[in-house]
């Protein structure tokens, strides 16, 4: 396959347009009446004079390659169009009637040029769309191995190492490494949540999801969780779900200025599906935003728990209302059952 260089793919669509251009301007110097001057004339350098000055544009600002694709395109279009104007001459000259293919010619070059335009604008930036989709895909996945194979495996390491130093020496330093040794992992299994490929979702219990955050939080004291979730409450989500159950209950431990904060977990049955409901007293603010747009993820770790909580929900297909309730918020997360009732 022959590759052109770099230069020409990049000016490939200005050198087409004012090649396409020589058979309007041939027609200014033959045309016997006004009308035919500005219609086989005047409209179509008009026409290619706006494709040569995109060629222009994208010559400066785009790609050779995307360029390229955008002249591939056009040539098509204009190829196409000669197509149909020799068939019609030529049905024209079988019945004695019609224009004849010169005069034609200007006309359907530069419209042709046009339509190839923008077709090949569309499927250049297509492409180059889902080109970077590609790229930013491959990072995510990249991302995630990293976390998973290098930084959780290490922490892991940290934590055990830490315990047994601990257990056997006593000493507080020990201690507290584990600590921060185990919500490195924690954070990290949070980003994973974020960062993961895999979209497909499948039967998840809720109840154990909500029990093993519950289970967490016991000896905190910032925190308080109480769960009413029945045992067995299944949704369609992912292993991640007890990610957006945690972030919930971080959430409102982050809003609180005063200790300790009571979370309460429940559920209730909505159409299609169940409606975890999170009830808190952590005070002001308290009704949030819940569209992912607004959410300023540069205020750290306090706006961080909140991403979750929107992002896993739109990952499982489901909603969150936020309403105020007493002396907190009530948070509602509706998410689908497999059966769908």
């Amino acid at each position: 396959m022959v590759s052109l260089p770099d230069w020409l793919k990049r000016w490939s669509l200005a050198i087409t347009a004012i090649t396409l251009a020589v058979a309007p301007a041939a027609r200014l110097l033959v045309a016997t009446t006004p009308t035919t001057l500005v219609l086989d004339g005047v409209v179509p350098l008009i026409l290619l004079a706006g494709v040569t000055y995109a060629g222009w544009a994208y010559a400066r600002r785009e790609s050779p390659t995307f360029t390229a694709i955008v002249t591939a395109w056009t040539l098509a279009v204009v190829a196409g169009m000669v197509v149909v104007a020799v068939w019609v001459v030529t049905l024209a000259r079988l019945t004695n009637t019609g224009p004849a293919f010169a005069l034609l010619s200007p006309v359907v070059t530069s419209a042709g040029a046009v339509a190839g335009l923008w077709l090949g604008t569309s499927n250049a930036r297509w492409r180059a769309h889902d080109a970077t989709l590609r790229r930013e895909r491959e990072q995510l996945d990249f991302l995630n191995e990293l976390l998973r194979h290098y930084v959780l495996n290490a922490a892991q390491i940290i934590v055990g190492r830490a315990d047994l130093l601990a257990e056997r020496t006593g000493d507080e330093g020990a201690v507290e490494i584990g600590r921060s040794g185990r919500r490195i992992a924690r954070h990290v299994q949070q980003m994973r949540a974020l960062v993961t490929s895999d979209e497909s979702r499948w039967p998840v219990d809720l109840g154990a999801a909500a029990e093993a955050v519950r289970a967490g939080f016991d000896g905190r004291s910032d925190v308080c969780v109480v769960s009413d979730v029945p045992e067995t409450c299944v949704v369609v989500a992912d292993d991640a779900l007890d990610v957006l159950v945690e972030a919930l209950v971080l959430r409102a431990a982050d809003r609180s200025e005063s200790e300790p904060v009571i979370v309460r977990l429940d559920v209730a049955p909505a159409d299609g599906g169940v409606t975890l409901v999170a009830d808190d007293d952590a005070g002001e603010p308290r009704v949030e935003s819940v569209d992912p747009q607004s959410i300023d993820t540069d205020h750290g770790v306090f706006e961080f728990q909140w991403y979750l909580v929107m992002t896993l929900t739109e990952r499982y297909g489901g909603r969150v209302t936020v309403t105020e309730a007493g002396d907190g918020s009530r948070i509602e997360v509706w998410l689908p059952t497999p059966d769908g009732r």
